[in-house]
Formats: structure tokens, C-alpha cells, sequence
């Protein structure tokens, strides 16, 4: 049985995060999943006399399995460790009576094994690479549905865009003429952390046609605050009919829509988030200077370029065997 204390004290540390931290509901949601595990670790132990329970969290979250009866992956711990590790500091600060015994130690030792970590891993960079989004946009659109899907696969490898934020994009934050998409929530715009920027598109002619293409379309019917990845009726035609879900539904047909378009192509289905990372490796593949590589982090409105760096700076396998080999 869970102890009561700690589902409280796991509570409130949410409320922070969403309160004070201000962060998503999604990632709220996402830290509720990996704290779970730590109660059920504990179990009716309190989390304050945790220190010599054992196994050791650590030890019991790399015997679970996903619901298909694999491991978690490496990325996966990290994240729940990481999540953890917030927790106990967090305690520590709000209740330095009640946690007082948990030591900054322990908390640190709160870390995948080694042979788990992502450092033992062969990690296969997975992305939509530029021709894959040539071979998508190729394919005929017969519906508006599919002329939808096609223009939003080039919009977001030409942006770089969150998938939530592109849902959320209204017309207004868009001028194709300069090339700019202005993400702000104050716009309706539902960015990460609500970080506001301007952002542009990658200039790439045969993925410009599409957009341009379908912007036409959807601004001969739809106001400026109508989506650019449009609401469309119970017929699959463009309405002006405002939705009346808050866009996750919209979520879930894009993916369902990119299954649909990738087995067309014949191409292997990806997440959307995918061409995010097809836009970033393009773009810094090409980056010849600094200046060329801090563009490329503020349009994916990243903090620093240490963040794009650590995500993408790390050479896809083919650009490590150019290299290597052409050094004979």
C-alpha cells in the first residue's frame, strides 16, 4: 500500500511545478508517470527513512518493463531519474525537518547503471532527411485532408516547429512573403514553456511551392485566426467553424495523417517531431559559422546553443564515415 504521506508530499510537488515552475500540463502529466514509480518503491515506507530500503530505486526501476515486455529504454531513465532527483531537492527545501536524514548524496546516486545508461548504447539518429520529405510531398493529394497533411510535413521541416505549437498556429502568424512565423502565446500559440519568438522557414523551393500552395487555399476561406493546419468539417472540407476540443485531437490526426502519407511514399513512419530533427541536422550540416549555427538554435528557440549542440551536434553516421574514410 502506498504511503499516504508521500502521495501528498508527490502532490504538492506537482502543484509546484505547474504553479510556481509554470510548466506544461503535458509535462506535469509526464512527471506524475515516473514519480508513480517511486511510490510504488516505497511502497508503505516513508519517503523520509527511504535511504536504506533496497533494492535500491535504482536497482528496482531497471527490473520494470514497458507494457510490450521490453526494458525501458536508457533516455527513459534518465528522465525519471532526473524527475526524482527534482523531487528530493524540492522536499529537502520545502520540509528541511521532515527530509532532513535524506542525504545530497543518495539524491545524486539517483542515476541509471552504467550498462543502462544512454553512454552504453548505440544510439541510430532517427529523422526525416530532406529527400524523405521530397518523396512525401510528392505523393498526389486528391483531398483536402491529404493537401493538409503534404503542406504541413513541408511546414514543419522548413520551420523546425513543435508539433503543439504548429497546431495551435494561427494565419495571422504567418507571412510567407518575409518567410517569419511568429510563435507567441499571447497569439494563441501553444510553444514550450510559452517562449515567444519569431522564427522562418528554411529556403527550399520545391517545399515552398507546397506551403505557398496550400496558404492560398486556406486564406480564400479561413479568417486570420483560423489554423494553418486547418479545422476541417464532418466532410473533410475546410469550415470556419471554430473546433471545440483544444487542438489534441488535431495531435492525433496528424499522426494518424503521417502514418497514412508515409505508407503511401513508402517510406517508414516517423513521429512528427522527427522533421524537427530532419530541419536541425539539415541546418547545421550546412551551418558554416557561428553566427549561421546561433540562427539555426534561436529558430528552434532553444535557450542556448549549448542545448541544440548537445541534441544535434553529435554527427549522423554518414557524416562519420566521410570523414574518417576521406582521411587516408
Amino acid at each position: 500500500m502506498i504511503n499516504r504521506q508521500n502521495w501528498l508530499d508527490v502532490q504538492k510537488f506537482l502543484s509546484y511545478q505547474l504553479e510556481i515552475k509554470q510548466i506544461a500540463g503535458r509535462s506535469a502529466n509526464a512527471q506524475w508517470s515516473r514519480l508513480r514509480h517511486l511510490l510504488e518503491w516505497a511502497n508503505e515506507l516513508a519517503f523520509t527513512d527511504i535511504m536504506q530500503k533496497r533494492p535500491t530505486f535504482p536497482a528496482y526501476v531497471e527490473t520494470l518493463v514497458t507494457e510490450q515486455g521490453t526494458p525501458f529504454s536508457a533516455s527513459h531513465l534518465v528522465a525519471m531519474f532526473k524527475t526524482t532527483r527534482a523531487f528530493f531537492l524540492w522536499a529537502r527545501q520545502e520540509y528541511p525537518i521532515r527530509y532532513k536524514h535524506v542525504e545530497l548524496n543518495w539524491i545524486q546516486s539517483l542515476r541509471p547503471s552504467r550498462g543502462r545508461s544512454e553512454a552504453s548504447v548505440l544510439l541510430e539518429r532517427k529523422l526525416y532527411t530532406l529527400e524523405d520529405v521530397l518523396q512525401l510531398v510528392a505523393v498526389p493529394a486528391e483531398t483536402t485532408a491529404r493537401r493538409r497533411m503534404r503542406a504541413a510535413v513541408a511546414f514543419l521541416f522548413l520551420s523546425g516547429m513543435r508539433i503543439g505549437a504548429f497546431c495551435t498556429l494561427p494565419l495571422k502568424c504567418v507571412n510567407l512573403a518575409t518567410s517569419q512565423v511568429i510563435q507567441a502565446p499571447e497569439m494563441g500559440v501553444r510553444t514550450k514553456n510559452s517562449k515567444a519568438a519569431k522564427t522562418y522557414l528554411l529556403n527550399i523551393p520545391e517545399l515552398t511551392a507546397v506551403v505557398k500552395e496550400w496558404d492560398r487555399e486556406i486564406r480564400a476561406v479561413l479568417p486570420p485566426d483560423g489554423y494553418w493546419y486547418a479545422h476541417l468539417d464532418e466532410f473533410g472540407q475546410l469550415t470556419t467553424r471554430r473546433p471545440r476540443s483544444n487542438r489534441e485531437e488535431a495531435r492525433h490526426d496528424f499522426r494518424d495523417d503521417l502514418v497514412d502519407l508515409c505508407g503511401r511514399a513508402g517510406i517508414p513512419y516517423l513521429s512528427p517531431h522527427k522533421l524537427r530533427h530532419g530541419f536541425a541536422v539539415y541546418g547545421l550540416k550546412r551551418a558554416k559559422t557561428v553566427a549561421q549555427m546561433k540562427a539555426i538554435s534561436q529558430n528552434l528557440m532553444h535557450s542556448n546553443m549549448g542545448i541544440t549542440d548537445g541534441i544535434y551536434g553529435k554527427l549522423i553516421d554518414d557524416d562519420v564515415r566521410d570523414i574518417i574514410t576521406g582521411l587516408g
